[in-house]
């Protein structure tokens, strides 16, 4: 029976795990963690309101174990590729045909004075719900480092439990990395009303306080804001060092693979946080740290592991997230970023309605489509209105980008409409936003 050996307990690692349990081929599988409880790290902000056990955050280990697998609760330290054998942190060693690795990514801390006070919290783990929990139990006052999804996602919690919030953004409005800079500019404004202080262009140069703990932000501008606790949200590094030191070829943006999500030595794979991706849309080696991608690139890792000779598409990087009364998200390559890649693209925008006119409760579904000026071929686009919707306008980007969709294809779709439930029958976001991208041709 061959060997499969899993480094790495989160999505990636479990969906390799399950994969292989539902073929029809028998595999000796173990995966070893370092985490004896997984959180749910996206839901790591949602859970700082302690109305429920923070258990109710976490991944169980029978995800693991119900699958056929054994677990082992250790740190892989050194990886022989020769001989095929990982040895743990206690000791043990453990010989593989197969290894994965999905090792994921760790928060990245920059190398601001005093950041390692007491008080300072990033927003990845367990032990960083808990802290959180108990930082905003005991403040009045925080500041957040990093105006992304997850700096802006605390931001919102946190102001809704009271506190006096400020975030921090050194580029020249939040949001900037994933959606197009007029919805953002939209969605800080929104932000501000709802009492959260936005600082942008602003960089964050020194933390001060006394008796290990933080009781100031130093900014650029010689200004210091006052505060009880500091979280910074700026972003993940992939673990790549565990690769790094037995040989295998990686980047700044992860373990590099081959399109079947092998690494520089055949028997080893990489997905997850962990792995260099690839644009769906350019082929291009880019960022893409999101739970979904690490999925989709495990399913691939375990098709060929049991022999089926799959290859990875690259990410399309759909996302979504929310802010008081909005919801926002993008998928494939936004404008900013099409042109950054050197593409001739098209924007088409629309603004339609989310219910009939005459229902209550109708408010504006705002969509930007992406279009390649040559081929008309759809190659991102995004969405902002207000609800909890936006993730399946953002599904219907992303899978009319995968589908190789064009102008001409969204401009006859066809779909449904309902008073309550969708825009009146003439009037599709999508439609319209590929009209409009048609008449600026």
């Amino acid at each position: 029976m061959e060997k499969v050996l899993i480094i790495g307990g989160g999505p990636a690692g479990r969906v390799v795990v399950h994969g292989l349990h539902a073929g029809k081929k028998d595999f000796q599988v173990t995966l070893i963690k370092n985490e004896p409880v997984n959180v749910n790290r996206c839901a790591v902000p949602f859970g700082i309101p302690d109305q429920k056990p923070v258990d109710k955050y976490c991944i169980p280990n029978t995800l693991v174990t119900d699958f056929g697998a054994e677990l082992v609760i250790d740190t892989a330290e050194n990886i022989d590729p020769r001989a095929g054998r990982v040895t743990t942190a206690s000791g043990k060693l453990f010989d593989y045909d197969h290894l994965v690795l999905a090792t994921g990514s760790r928060p990245f801390i920059p190398p601001i004075e005093n950041v390692d006070l007491e008080n300072i919290t990033s927003v990845r783990s367990r032990d960083d719900m808990i802290k959180l929990r108990s930082l905003a139990k005991a403040s009045q006052k925080c500041v957040i480092v990093g105006g992304g999804y997850i700096g802006l996602e605390v931001a919102v919690i946190l102001a809704q439990a009271g506190l006096d919030v400020t975030i921090v953004e050194m580029l020249p409005h939040i949001l900037l990395a994933t959606i197009d800079d007029d919805f953002a500019l939209e969605v800080e404004e929104h932000v501000r009303q709802n009492g959260i202080k936005v600082l942008t262009d602003t960089q964050v140069v020194a933390f001060s306080g006394d008796g290990g703990k933080v009781k100031a932000v130093e900014l650029g501008d010689g200004s210091r804001l006052e505060t009880d606790f500091v979280v910074v949200a700026v972003g993940v590094i992939p673990n790549t060092e565990l690769a790094a030191d037995c040989g295998l070829e990686v980047s700044k943006l992860g373990i590099v693979t081959d399109d079947h999500l092998r690494t520089s030595v055949a028997n080893i794979y990489a997905a997850g946080d962990c792995a260099q991706k690839k644009s769906f849309v350019t082929g291009k080696p880019c960022r893409g740290e999101f739970g979904t991608n690490a999925v989709f690139m495990a399913k691939v890792v375990a098709a060929n592991i049991m022999g089926q000779n799959k290859r990875f598409a690259g990410v399309i990087n759909a996302n979504a997230s929310s802010a008081f009364a909005y919801s926002l998200g993008s998928a494939g390559l936004i404008e900013k970023m099409a042109r950054a890649e050197g593409l001739d693209v098209v924007s088409g925008y629309s603004e339609v309605l989310s219910r009939y006119p005459m229902m209550d409760g109708a408010h504006k579904i705002r969509t930007r489509l992406v279009f390649e000026k040559k081929s008309h071929r759809l190659v991102g686009g995004s969405v902002l209105r207000k609800g909890y919707c936006t993730a399946h306008n953002v599904d219907f980007i992303s899978f009319a980008i995968q589908m190789g969709a064009t102008i001409d294809d969204l401009l006859v779709y066809q779909y449904a409409t309902h008073p309550e439930l969708a825009a009146k029958p003439s009037d599709n976001t999508y439609m319209f936003a590929a009209k409009d991208a048609l008449s600026r041709l």
